[in-house]
């Protein structure tokens, strides 16, 4: 049964939620292929005990979902996240984070606000309470689009005062892939690459140059290159991997989904992608990982299976 937790707000008279923002988190358990509403709600000690009663393996994985994304959308993405990473035998609980996307490419500079007001919840309401179960799991978060950009606000946001769990508190893997995030945060002494240093064990950024979704907003927030589409700078930590997927979008995406929106969402579809991140996940070291080759005149692995 899908688990997730929402800052949307709540309209009582429709049993839906809604493209606002909530001036609290919900906790939300539905049956798959159900529309949520509000009898679908639980408080939050019980949604822990549900996502504790099915993590039998002890691992957890938070979808962070991005841009011009409706909430059917993103539990859609969450299950087949979920499929593609049982078919490669990874055995952990797959939860989303759901913040009010307008649900239209019209809005990105209004999701880009509610991003940022929403994302130090990520931390506080879902990865704090996440940390504190025991015996502790081992929490890693998947963050597409504009959810990179939310994680590291919300990364950024939250000192070891503010969120429950160990101090400091940190999750294990983080996958960027299609980041909507500036390029030159993520260089090594730079704000985002400072937070994520420190809030994770590793970072694989997953990128592709043919991604044209990035390529628009890039023109929309002061023209900085996007580390989704550019990659990550020359230098950056040491726990910091860049995983180039241009060569696997141009052999592996038929011409049929080389549309402007499946350049940045075609990852979901491809089985390729989730033989990797289940790898990652694992803890793999990503010089002898089967699922990447080397790059020409480049220090990164591009993922070509």
């Amino acid at each position: 049964m899908p688990l997730f937790a929402t800052r949307r707000a709540y309209n009582a008279s429709t049993r839906r939620f809604t493209h606002n923002r909530a001036s609290l988190t919900r906790y939300v358990s539905v049956p798959e292929g159900v529309s949520p509403d509000g009898d679908h709600v639980v408080d939050a000690a019980t949604w822990l005990s549900l996502v504790k009663g099915q993590a039998g393996a002890g691992e957890i994985l938070i979808y962070v979902h991005g841009f011009n994304t409706e909430q059917a959308e993103m539990l859609e993405r969450r299950r087949r996240i979920e499929l593609g990473l049982a078919a490669e035998g990874w055995q952990g609980l797959v939860l989303s984070w759901d913040w009010p996307s307008d649900g239209t490419v019209w809005a990105y500079l209004s999701d880009r606000t509610d991003a940022k007001h929403t994302a130090p919840h990520l931390v506080v309401d879902a990865i704090g309470p996440l940390l504190n179960l025991r015996p502790q799991l081992r929490v890693h978060l998947l963050c597409h689009s504009m959810g990179a950009y939310l994680t590291l606000r919300g990364f950024s946001g939250v000192g070891d005062s503010g969120a429950p769990g160990s101090t400091p508190w940190g999750v294990h893997e983080v996958a960027f892939v299609s980041a909507d995030a500036d390029k030159p945060w993520m260089e090594a002494g730079a704000w985002g690459a400072l937070v994520m240093e420190r809030r994770c064990a590793r970072l694989t950024n997953y990128y592709s140059t043919f991604d044209r979704v990035l390529s628009l907003s890039e023109g929309l927030v002061h023209g900085a290159e996007r580390a989704g589409r550019d990659g990550l700078p020359v230098a950056v930590p040491a726990p910091f991997h860049d995983v180039y997927c241009g060569a696997q979008y141009e052999a592996k995406v038929p011409a049929s989904g080389k549309t402007l929106r499946g350049s940045h969402t075609w990852y979901f579809d491809d089985p390729g992608f989730y033989r990797d991140l289940a790898a990652t996940l694992a803890g793999a070291d990503p010089a002898t990982m089967q699922t990447r080759r080397p790059v020409v005149g480049s220090s990164d692995l591009a993922l070509l299976t």
